[in-house]
């Protein structure tokens, strides 16, 4: 059967090969301090509220502390962010691993502070590939046999842990989605594919684990019907990054802010926190080096081939 495919048309947009070969730098544009701070972000998984509320308690806390406007501006999803960064639509956004990835090849985002613990340290998380009981499919190792009559989702083509990771184990198994399985789409949302698979709209999704932990704790998940194929390594959690062309001042004095945030604003730091779901967060520093790994992971797999539709 011709697989089927619903594919994400920006994500051509995003100059995947420079990861392998280099780009010349998304333009600066002027150096002055910016009258306005435009702050990306991008809708939850399992609540846009809880996203923009964050984002807006954010915005606030901004304006206060840097003594300038700050607008926000939603983007439906990691590949359009990507895009509006290296357009210089975004000056500061939150991304996940693969998409800051892509964004830095493309010379459009540098690391401003990625969510830590108490200590300092980065947060982590795994991918997994799930599939439903009615597979049968019970192991990683028996998917190669069965590929041919399941269908398979992943989430955002620039995501992490719903593409880049679970492709990769794929491949490791000597599968190739879109010639292996019956159809492979793209969800955009972690959220979506597990319940796909729930619901039988899909047979195998690679989502991010720490969704489905959030949806099992709200009883939306019943814990005998997913099965989970593989788990991943522990894997570095995404950054705020901001466009390369700000004045070195407002990246200096944003990321002052932001690791202030709990001293700064208690309440502001416990509702943006909020979104991530998880306990006793805070920003904390890092530097580029934290992805590395993605990097030499996204050019072993060609990365050409990664994004859908190039």
């Amino acid at each position: 059967m011709k697989p089927r495919r619903t594919f994400l048309r920006q994500a051509g947009c995003l100059a995947v090969a420079a990861l392998a070969a280099g780009c010349r730098p998304a333009s600066s544009g002027s150096s002055a301090k910016p009258r306005t701070l435009k702050l990306g972000y991008t809708p939850a998984e399992e609540s846009v509220a809880d996203r923009e509320q964050a984002a807006r308690t954010l915005a606030q806390y901004l304006e206060r502390e840097l003594g300038q406007a700050v607008e926000l501006v939603r983007t439906a999803s990691y590949g359009p962010a990507v895009d509006a960064l290296a357009r210089g639509e975004i000056d500061v956004i939150g991304l996940g691993p693969f998409a800051y990835v892509l964004a830095a090849a493309r010379g459009a985002a540098e690391v401003l502070v990625v969510t830590g613990d108490a200590v300092g340290a980065p947060r982590q998380y795994q991918s997994l590939l799930v599939t439903h009981r009615r597979t049968g499919v019970r192991s990683l190792g028996e998917l190669p046999a069965d590929a041919g009559r399941l269908r398979l989702d992943f989430t955002d083509p620039a995501s992490n842990s719903g593409h880049l990771v679970p492709l990769a184990r794929l491949r490791a198994e000597g599968l190739e989605p879109a010639r292996d399985f019956r159809g492979v789409e793209f969800t955009l949302s972690h959220s979506v594919s597990v319940f796909n698979v729930l619901f039988d709209r899909t047979d195998v999704a690679g989502v991010s684990a720490s969704v489905v932990g959030r949806l099992r704790a709200k009883g939306r998940l019943p814990d005998d019907e997913l099965v989970v194929l593989w788990a991943s390594d522990r894997l570095p959690s995404g950054p705020i990054a901001v466009h390369p062309g700000l004045e070195a001042s407002v990246k200096a004095n944003l990321r002052r802010a932001l690791l202030a945030l709990p001293e700064r604003d208690p309440a502001a730091a416990r509702a943006v926190m909020a979104q991530y779901q998880e306990a006793n967060l805070r920003f904390v520093a890092a530097e580029d080096t934290l992805y590395d790994g993605l990097r030499q992971l996204a050019t072993q797999l060609e990365p050409e081939r990664i994004i859908p539709g190039r």
